[in-house]
């Protein structure tokens, strides 16, 4: 009987190996898969729901851009085995959350979040449920705590024992469907989170349940139509906000562009932005808000001018407008070339603030403007990158008329971004590496300035590489649900973030990054997020804020 049964077991052995398959999701592209979380008897929670997009979905894993603790659990619930697997199998994994750059090392005293890493074991079954076969997936990680040390002028990252949280995960997934179908974790954690400008500690304990509910196709015959009903009813709302002619907030310890003059400036750019006309009352009504005496902080004075031209300026705003411009134009430092945040006040000149000053001037077609200042601002947005780790495949898909960069079919680029900050010589803060509000500035002036300084085909197309290498780095951590990096305190200006990808992209002409068709996912998520009195983030102080940004996206989402 010995030999009888090695046979059998040997026989047994390679039926199962037979068996083995990969498991990866099986949603098509330009859809997106929704989800519901469940109260404690089964049942969906109001307007609590989820949705993941195909293009977020790797063959194993996921990248879903997470920016805070709570959403951890999210991120590693949609795990599957990394190689082909038999009936049952189980392996290790890791990943790091908040420690995206290792040159923000000491951002945490503006308000960074504790890097972390999630260590753990996936264990997986497979059983029969009728035609189907379901994976039970079941995870068992710890949070540890990330030190990174600078040694020898570069920074060290350790994974120390200090244990800042544990999860358990539960997963259900179908393979026929290619999809969770249930999950559910228990989640605590020494957790922290953001008060719009400082970090505060807090206590997780968390068990949710989440169902899949259906495969939603991203229509745009659908979704267009949604985001012009979204924009009117987001119009509406803003209009009867409005005060003397002006909007206000009440935000404190926030952000630039609480004041009176910038939240004004940007509410009507994003009317103007959604076609409201300029003899329309509440555009009319903002003009002596936005002709105000500009005040010392230059981020205002820029939002003023933009604002202005936006709104296809009567003569006397006109006029206001050139004396703006001269007046943006005087407080160009000298010793860099660009703009601090307040002038004369020993601060540094910073990469956003100089390219939003471009913008400004550029926007402004009738106003003098020294050649010198759109040239250097050029020079270094063309040449003063930082590459990036690696190369990724470039997936940036344009419109069929796009003439944005020439056609390379080499594939392979080295993604780069922009420093924080304008300066010169061996100053230690050069080399800095901005958020993505800095990458998608230097990305505007290199799309705006040659239009505005008349350059020839030539010099245009020496512009294709920190184009192209600008776009890929957008692409290697594309999200549109955060700002890169997520451990960074200007993750709390998310819509503000939009406000400003949009219309770039839009500007780029680029249909689709890292396969994500951005104006229908854009667009979806924004609409998901929009309160049912038109506005988003209703019943704060950030409402209008936030409604204007929002719109910004939007109008730049239309075809």
């Amino acid at each position: 009987m010995r030999p009888l049964l090695l046979v059998l077991a040997l026989f047994g052995f390679c039926a199962q190996d037979k068996g083995t398959r990969k498991l990866e999701w099986k949603l098509a592209p330009g859809h997106a898969a929704e989800f519901a979380y469940l109260d404690k008897a089964g049942k969906p929670l109001a307007d609590q729901k989820l949705v993941v997009f195909a293009s977020e979905l790797t063959p194993s894993s996921n990248r879903i851009a997470i920016d805070t603790w709570e959403q951890i659990p999210v991120a590693l619930v949609f795990q599957l085995p990394p190689e082909p697997i038999k009936g049952a199998s189980g392996w290790e994994f890791d990943r790091f959350f908040f420690n995206e750059w290792s040159e923000s090392y000491d951002y945490s005293t503006n308000g960074s979040f504790k890097p972390v890493c999630a260590r753990g074991r996936y264990i997986l079954k497979i059983q029969k449920k009728g035609d189907d076969e379901i994976a039970t997936i079941e995870g068992s990680i710890v949070l540890n705590e990330v030190r990174r040390d600078l040694v020898n002028s570069a920074v060290k990252v350790t994974v120390t024992k200090i244990e800042l949280g544990t999860l358990a995960t539960s997963a259900q997934y179908s393979l026929s469907k290619g999809m969770l179908l249930k999950a559910a974790w228990q989640y605590r954690a020494k957790a922290q989170d953001r008060e719009v400008a400082r970090i505060v500690q807090r206590n997780l304990e968390m068990h949710p349940m989440l169902e899949f509910r259906e495969d939603v196709e991203l229509d745009a015959a659908k979704v267009q139509p949604a985001i012009d009903v979204s924009i009117g009813r987001a119009v509406e709302w803003l209009k009867k906000q409005q005060k003397n002619g002006a909007w206000t907030s009440a935000v404190k310890g926030g952000p630039p562009g609480n004041d009176a003059v910038s939240l004004t400036s940007v509410v009507v750019r994003a009317l103007a932005a959604a076609g409201v006309k300029p003899d329309d009352p509440a555009i009319l009504a903002a003009s002596k808000t936005l002709r105000s005496t500009p005040p010392q902080e230059n981020f205002t004075l820029c939002q003023q001018i933009l604002a202005l031209a936006a709104k296809s300026p009567t003569k006397e705003e006109a006029d206001d407008l050139r004396r703006f411009v001269e007046e943006i134009q005087k407080r160009r430092e000298a010793r860099t070339g660009g703009w601090a945040p307040v002038p004369g006040k020993n601060e540094y000149s910073t990469a956003f603030l100089t390219a939003l000053a471009l913008e400004a001037l550029a926007a402004a077609p009738d106003a003098r403007v020294s050649d010198e200042t759109f040239k250097s601002g050029l020079e270094f947005f063309s040449g003063n990158w930082i590459e990036d780790d690696g190369k990724v495949d470039f997936d940036v898909e344009f419109e069929k008329d796009a003439t944005t960069i020439a056609a390379d079919p080499k594939k392979d680029v080295v993604p780069c971004t922009w420093p924080a900050f304008v300066l010169k010589g061996n100053d230690p803060r050069t080399g800095r590496r901005g958020s993505y509000f800095t990458l998608v500035a230097a990305l505007r002036v290199l799309l705006l300035l040659p239009e505005r300084m008349k350059l020839d085909e030539k010099a245009v197309r020496n512009l294709d590489l920190p184009i192209r290498k600008g776009l890929a780095d957008l692409q290697f951590r594309w999200s549109l649900r955060t700002v890169s990096p997520i451990e960074g305190q200007w993750c709390a200006l998310r819509l503000e973030y939009l406000a400003m990808l949009g219309p770039t992209l839009a500007r780029a002409k680029v249909d689709r990054i890292a396969g994500s068709d951005w104006r229908l996912e854009g667009g979806t998520l924004l609409m998901r997020e929009q309160g049912e009195d038109g506005s988003w983030f209703p019943g704060t102080d950030q409402a209008v804020a936030k409604t204007a940004n929002a719109i910004l996206f939007l109008a730049s989402a239309k075809r």
